[in-house]
């Protein structure tokens, strides 16, 4: 798990700027402390990379040169299946020097090319310069778990796992892109190719690209999930598969020459992982929750985690966060390495979480993805019903022609959902520039999401969240806390075969009853229904830091308010509409204040407190 950055000359031969390049080293060193590398050619190459050593502790420093000397790669993130590659590899006459992950990837590379892509099962985002075709070459794994940005300023091309990276660069001028914030505040993310920042660009999840002086990248993709085939097997046989896949995912996971552990709330996700590890694997892992936990005010996480791992016979470990003294004064320093705004306050405990495991173990299981490919929300099931009863209506829609419907039921559910942008754009933005290129943002992700086939609700929601509205909290937090802290954080349900099954899986077995929340995540819980008691299993939905009430902090604490006050102020001076915000805020408050819960303003709530942050951060 590291960092990397790099710069190459667009014209040749033109040398490096040794404040970008210092920029470039500075900005990712806090990805990877245990080492770091550099390597050029001395002709406006230059390769950067900052090591958490995970792998092959002694002999995978980087940038890696091949052993026939033509290529040289720096390298960030993980290959879980490298030990199958080499093997795969060397029947092809591939030469290794190292034990490493990375000379995996040089050697594929060198018989495969692009293609090696897809050999590929990790996280990973790495750049490849080729000495004799003076390419260079990038790619990012298909979820886009690790980050890859690029930019082109003052004649040269830079990339780097940082955005921050570039601000060294001669010409950067770290423009806001007020469309991508936009988009940020409508959607809680940012799609495609577009960061925060005018001159910044990412490589898309699934993508690789190609350079070549005096050129802009050639992105290509070498993955998408197929949502058009949904399987016809029975529940008996889904679920057989279902195990397979996850005893898979957990057991390439578990390859590492440093210490592990799980990040454990007692739920399905976390506790499936924890039973595959002890009854399958034979390998039980220290489980850590953390979680407000008194005499006074129980956790019903804390109470479920404990009793868990106490029937699977874990070594389980709590760590209390107190929320009511913590939360606000621990924000700006979890915040401080966020390149472009997160609306996930949960990165607060998730630095705590990570830094307290840090002394015990490097690597960290985590049961992230599996609300968003089985549908363990609540209000899922109000989502399957909406798949059926728009069936209906469109079975019946010839009878319906003059009546004004939902454009779900006119269009896709891309397309509404571009639909619906579109509409909140108008009056959110005062810019008719600004709109338009909005309005082609989300386009290209309804176009997206159309390539993949998706067709229903369901699988709407499934591929939004995943790769958008949930990419905050399955992997820029991991990700960014998790380095900050040295740990690295894997992900088993974030396996591409995992969603592939996932997006083929029938709903009625995601959703298995129409009017209760609690038969969603139905194929996950019959499973694990299977190693832990029908109560637990079957219990009502709980995530990490169950007990972690922020509404109570932010409704009622006076310190709360001058903080969502100064943000919503950065938001308006950055050229947003922050009345919606300060609306969905005075909303939640009185919700939270009578009890009614604040649930339908949340969202939009801290979206604008946690942009507002960011923003302050970087000074507008």
């Amino acid at each position: 798990m590291c960092g990397i950055a790099g710069l190459l000359a667009l014209q040749g031969n033109i040398a490096a700027d040794e404040r970008a390049l210092k920029r470039l080293r500075t900005a990712i060193a806090y990805r990877g402390q245990d080492d770091a590398g550099f390597w050029t050619d001395g002709s406006g190459v230059s390769l950067c990379h900052s090591r958490l050593s995970i792998i092959d502790l002694t002999t995978g420093h980087q940038p890696m040169e091949d052993g026939r000397g033509r290529y040289v790669i720096a390298y960030n993130g993980e290959i879980y299946n490298y030990r199958e590659l080499r093997a795969e590899y060397e029947k092809s006459g591939a030469l290794f020097h190292t034990q490493s992950d990375t000379e995996v990837i040089l050697e594929g590379y060198r018989l495969k090319g692009a293609a090696v892509c897809g050999d590929l099962n990790g996280m990973f985002a790495f750049a490849l310069w080729d000495k004799a075709e003076r390419t260079l070459f990038l790619a990012r794994d298909r979820l886009g778990k690790k980050p890859l940005f690029w930019t082109l300023q003052g004649g040269q091309f830079g990339f780097a796992s940082t955005l921050d990276a570039f601000s060294g660069m001669p010409g950067w001028d770290g423009q806001i892109d007020q469309a991508a914030l936009a988009m940020y505040a409508l959607t809680g993310a940012i799609p495609g190719e577009a960061t925060i920042y005018e001159g910044a660009h990412a490589l898309p999840a699934g993508c690789y690209a190609t350079v070549r002086l005096g050129e802009r990248p050639r992105v290509s993709r070498y993955w998408r999930p197929d949502f058009s085939a949904k399987a016809r097997a029975p529940l008996a046989a889904q679920m057989e598969e279902y195990e397979s896949l996850l005893t898979d995912a957990v057991r390439i996971r578990l390859r590492s020459d440093v210490p592990l552990a799980l990040t454990f709330s007692g739920g399905v996700d976390s506790g499936s992982i924890a039973a595959v590890c002890a009854r399958k694997l034979q390998t039980p892992l220290t489980c850590y929750t953390i979680d407000y936990h008194t005499e006074d005010d129980p956790s019903e996480e804390t109470v479920n985690a404990a009793a868990v791992a106490h029937h699977l016979g874990l070594d389980w470990r709590h760590i209390q966060f107190d929320y009511h003294k913590e939360l606000l004064g621990d924000l700006p320093g979890a915040y401080r390495y966020y390149d472009q705004p997160c609306h996930q306050m949960a990165m607060v405990y998730s630095a705590r979480l990570y830094g307290a495991i840090k002394p015990y173990a490097t690597v960290v299981l985590s049961g992230n993805g599996a609300d968003e490919l089985f549908t363990g929300y609540n209000g899922d099931e109000q989502v399957r019903r909406k798949d059926i009863a728009l069936g209906l209506l469109r079975w019946a829609r010839p009878a319906l022609a003059e009546l004004p419907v939902s454009p779900y039921l006119r269009l896709s559910f891309p397309r509404a959902f571009a639909e619906s942008i579109r509409i909140q754009a108008a009056s959110f933005i005062g810019s008719e520039a600004v709109e338009e290129r909005l309005i082609q943002m989300v386009e290209k992700l309804a176009q997206e999401a159309e390539a993949a086939a998706v067709r229903t609700a369901l699988d709407w929601k499934m591929w939004f969240s995943l790769f958008y509205g949930n990419g905050d909290s399955n992997f820029r937090v991991p990700d960014i806390s998790g380095l900050a802290a040295q740990v690295e954080v894997r992900s088993p349900y974030l396996d591409y075969r995992m969603v592939e099954f996932a997006a083929r899986l029938p709903h009625r077995y995601k959703v298995g009853r129409l009017f209760s929340a609690r038969a969603n995540k139905f194929l996950p819980k019959n499973w694990y229904a299977r190693h832990v008691s029908h109560d637990l299993a079957w219990s009502r939905k709980k995530g990490m830091g169950w007990n972690l009430r922020w509404d109570r902090s932010i409704a009622f604490d006076p310190l709360f308010e001058t903080a969502f006050e100064d943000t919503y102020r950065a938001v308006a001076d950055a050229g947003l509409f922050a009345e919606s915000f300060r609306a969905a805020w005075r909303q939640y408050v009185t919700d939270v204040r009578s009890g009614k819960g604040g649930g339908g303003s949340s969202g939009i709530m801290m979206t604008g407190f946690m942009l507002g942050a960011w923003l302050k951060r970087n000074k507008g």
